[in-house]
């Protein structure tokens, strides 16, 4: 049963994140901040790494921008899987050709995020264009072929062999942040496919591929209805849920879960106005959870965009306090906060791939 009996000893501050004057704030939480909290107050910064003996890293960020997954450059390659743990692979896609098979994955759901690139997703349900800031769902056994435009293609790919659904808000209502007629569905259309003498379907089994050839295009239909069925989210049409007087935690803004994970969107949103209220995400301890970001885009230049960072759950992490106190000094009431990414958050610790790793800094 949650305890709602809270303490406090020593020097702290009336109100979380508020009025901190000299002080620094720890959040050290439990289940991604929906459970037991404790409030760690200290006059120096907490998160001052001098050297690390061991095989745990507080942190590591990679520049997926320079990841050269097969599907780069063979078109029956594959997405680099950077992290992953028993539920859920955070993988990227940078691929350049059309895929020259239907595609069926039965190990479980695919999610994929557009930073970079245009293109479709021919399924066999219909048609789903995509562009930069899209989140396209593909459910377990949709067969479907990505056909890449020509230029830059850079993508997440989520893989999970539990369902991945949209984050129920049941605080805010039915239409917030995401309101479902804003979901974009398959469209019946003419593939206009050259006829072949046979189709392959290329099916994911158990982290292995066979291919199986068809008479027909499986990718060809004239209609669908039911309830399982592809779509695509831009990022654009998730409105954030935020507060005029303090910062309100990442968890507030999951857009879709699924068994041991949740995907989190950083989206535009205005700033905080109060200007004794902290603004920037305070130092905190996710107990519970491993962390994984990825920066889709910055415009006041304090993320990089393609980078994906890691943090390890129980470990530290925040702006550091020369960042928070000029940041704090330069604030204007009203101003818009730009960062803009994806953050996978894990129950079980994700494992860094020897890719992640290599271009780690």
């Amino acid at each position: 049963m949650r305890s709602w009996i809270h303490h406090a000893k020593g020097r702290t501050v009336r109100q979380a994140r508020v009025g901190m004057g000299d002080l620094t704030e720890e959040h050290v939480g439990r289940q991604g901040f929906f459970g037991p909290i404790a409030l760690i107050y200290r006059t120096h910064a907490p998160n001052e790494v001098i050297r690390v003996e061991g095989t745990l890293a507080p942190r590591l960020a990679a520049d997926t921008s320079r990841a050269e997954p097969s599907d780069m450059t063979d078109p029956r390659g594959h997405p680099e899987i950077m992290l992953s743990n028993a539920d859920v692979s955070v993988a990227v896609s940078r691929r350049a050709a059309a895929m020259p098979y239907a595609y069926r994955n039965t190990d479980g759901d695919l999610l994929y995020f557009v930073h970079k690139g245009t293109g479709i997703f021919a399924t066999e349900m219909g048609r789903i264009a995509y562009e930069p800031g899209d989140y396209v769902l593909i459910p377990k056994g949709i067969t479907f072929s990505l056909m890449p435009a020509p230029g830059d293609s850079h993508m997440l790919v989520v893989e999970s062999p539990s369902p991945i659904s949209l984050t129920e808000h049941k605080q805010t209502g039915r239409y917030m942040p995401v309101d479902p007629t804003v979901l974009v569905l398959p469209e019946i259309c003419d593939y206009g496919f050259p006829t072949q003498s046979e189709y392959e379907l290329r099916v994911k089994h158990g982290g292995a591929h066979s291919s199986i050839y068809y008479r027909n295009s499986l990718l060809n239909s004239v209609g669908w209805k039911g309830d399982l069925f592809p779509y695509k989210l831009n990022i654009r049409d998730i409105i954030p849920i935020s507060s005029d007087r303090i910062h309100v935690p990442p968890a507030a803004w999951c857009t879709f879960d699924g068994g041991g994970f949740a995907v989190i969107t950083f989206v535009p949103q205005m700033a905080v106005s109060d200007l004794n209220a902290e603004e920037l995400p305070g130092y905190h301890r996710n107990v519970d959870n491993d962390e994984s970001v990825f920066v889709h885009s910055d415009t006041a230049g304090g993320g990089r965009p393609g980078y994906l960072s890691h943090t390890p759950q129980a470990i530290l992490h925040g702006a550091d306090e020369a960042t928070r106190r000029a940041h704090q000094a330069r604030r204007v009431p009203g101003s818009q906060r730009t960062f803009c990414g994806v953050s996978v958050d894990t129950d079980k610790p994700l494992v860094d791939s020897t890719a992640f790793l290599r271009l780690a800094r």
